[in-house]
């Protein structure tokens, strides 16, 4: 396989997966103009990846739990406002 087949490839895995990064969709974008082919091949990992998904069920996640993640991403995102509220909230 060539190496930009193989780029082609991973652009199309990463953005099936929705990882892709900006850069990473204009590169898929542009090879998609030169090769219609290659959309048959994002969208085949687009459905290996629903398929994949949809065979496992959906972990619960407790409420504490849930609190912990909302107050760390309350901290992270907000500033020194938020890290006070989140300090002095019950969770």
């Amino acid at each position: 396989m060539s190496e930009e087949k193989e780029r082609a490839e991973l652009l199309a895995a990463l953005y099936a997966a929705g990882a892709a990064s900006e850069e990473d969709e204009r590169e898929l974008a542009a090879l998609l103009e030169a090769d219609p082919g290659l959309k048959q091949v994002v969208q085949d990992f687009e459905d290996s990846i629903a398929a994949l998904a949809s065979s496992f069920e959906p972990l619960e996640t407790s409420p504490k739990t849930l609190g912990k993640i909302k107050k760390q991403i309350a901290q992270e995102k907000g500033g020194v406002v938020a890290r006070l509220r989140a300090w002095f909230s019950k969770d």
